[in-house]
């Protein structure tokens, strides 16, 4: 059966529907985005008689579209992307390339939503289809490669999205040359892919040349200096450099919050890596102001059940239970577990930490049984989707060794305890934090042990 293409009224009406339903939830700014861009569309066309007034209204709010993915609107950009697209199939086709440019915004808004599934289904279509059309090379092609490696870090595919960031980062050096602005925010999306697998050393030597270039070029408060800036800090703080981890941090939330707005995602994402290093250094007041602020606004701004609401959720929890406030940071930590086992499934990155976290919260509230049973899964799970020398798979493992030391396990307990040093030792450096905390738990379970043979051939003898 034949479509018909969407006429000059169903469109805007559609559009005016959206803007309605936002209004009655008491979204004035974003009705009156919507509002203007209809009535904008209709002045236009009125001057312009040999232009459709479909073709006008859809090249208005596919503006808006834009518009939204740069403020963060991530809902608006969803609604209004979906109708756009719809429209720009039927009447164009999905092969055209104002159709696949409407997809890959789609794409772009549901991974700000954290829709990470679907966003990866539309990207892996839009990158086949702008493969074929315009080939590999093409701007738009390596976009659409670009954002779907983003898409699969968030899905915790972190070797699927290092292929696709070092593929990107070749063909933008051959075509535009190592020192494009382009290739350079590539690179910084290679540098986090490493940086996410663990491969610290990688990411520092990529990160620190885009700090040092970003400052002979661009400003202070350009929007790649500040991202250069806020991934080499979060680098800096995997590696235990905490002091001057949360010097840059500083510096970006301060200029993210000047430029942006505290409610701006990329702010929020900011305040919580610099809460982060607080808590590392043990400022846990700090940290758990900043952490509030972040949960309330993230809540309201992205939605309670938003990834990174719910990693906000987590965090907080991590630092009640730093500050010894064993029953809130349970009931925090069960309920970030659960919804992220809803949103994100059992095997997500954010998930498995936070049930990581919350095994360590069920050992200090002296609930052994779940404490070990969570704490072994996590484990196991982590071993099979990160790799064995994985940090997350180590803190894991030091987690499992402490659960049975206290349970008196002492031979499990000494076995993890080699593992997790030598493996740290290897990966991080005999002077990282995480390396002289194993050297100190693998010292503990040696003097236990040796204090047990000593009693033993003294009951000998």
């Amino acid at each position: 059966m034949d479509t018909s293409p969407p006429s000059h009224e169903s469109f805007p009406q559609s559009v005016g529907s959206l803007a309605a339903a936002y209004r009655s939830r008491g979204w004035a700014a974003e009705a009156a985005e919507l509002e203007d861009a209809i009535a904008s569309a209709e002045q236009k066309a009125a001057v312009d008689t040999t232009t459709e007034a479909t073709t006008i209204s859809l090249e208005e709010m596919s503006v808006v579209v834009k518009n939204c993915l740069n403020r963060g609107w991530w809902t608006v950009a969803a609604d209004l992307g979906v109708i756009v697209l719809e429209a720009r199939e039927t009447l164009l086709g999905e092969k055209d390339l104002a159709t696949l440019t409407a997809m890959s915004n789609l794409a772009s808004a549901y991974w700000g939503q954290g829709q990470w599934d679907k966003a990866a289904g539309l990207g892996e279509r839009v990158t086949s289809l702008r493969r074929k059309s315009l080939g590999e090379k093409h701007p738009q092609t390596l976009i659409s490669m670009s954002n779907l490696a983003a898409t699969y870090r968030s899905q915790g595919r972190w070797a699927d999205a290092r292929a696709l960031d070092s593929k990107v980062v070749e063909l933008k050096t051959q075509t535009l040359g190592r020192d494009h602005h382009s290739t350079l925010i590539s690179m910084a999306n290679l540098a986090v892919s490493y940086a996410s697998l663990g491969q610290y050393a990688e990411a520092e030597t990529i990160e620190r040349q885009l700090v040092e270039v970003g400052e002979r070029t661009l400003s202070a408060t350009d929007t790649s200096m500040l991202t250069w800036k806020s991934n080499l800090a979060s680098t800096y703080r995997d590696q235990g450099r905490l002091s001057v981890a949360e010097r840059l941090e500083r510096e970006v939330v301060d200029a993210r919050r000047e430029s942006l707005g505290t409610s701006h995602p990329l702010t929020l994402t900011s305040m919580a890596n610099l809460a982060s290093t607080y808590r590392a250094q043990s400022q846990l007041v700090d940290a758990e102001h900043l952490e509030k602020e972040v949960l309330t606004t993230s809540e309201t701004v992205l939605g309670e059940t938003h990834p990174q609401t719910l990693l906000s959720l987590n965090n907080l929890a991590s630092t009640y239970r730093g500050q010894g406030r064993l029953e809130e940071a349970k009931d925090l930590g069960v309920k970030a577990m659960n919804a992220m086992q809803q949103v994100l499934g059992e095997h997500h990155p954010h998930t498995l930490t936070a049930m990581a976290d919350l095994a360590v919260t069920y050992h200090l509230t002296r609930q052994p049984r779940d404490a070990e049973r969570l704490a072994s899964w996590v484990l196991q799970t982590m071993k099979a989707t990160f790799g064995e020398n994985h940090p997350h798979t180590l803190t894991a493992m030091a987690n499992l060794g402490f659960i049975y030391q206290s349970q008196g396990k002492w031979d499990g307990a000494g076995g993890l305890a080699e593992t997790v040093y030598a493996r740290r030792e290897a990966g991080l450096g005999k002077d990282h934090p995480d390396t002289i905390a194993a050297l100190e738990d693998l010292r503990r379970v040696a003097w236990v042990e040796a204090a047990d043979r000593n009693d033993a051939q003294r009951r000998l003898t």
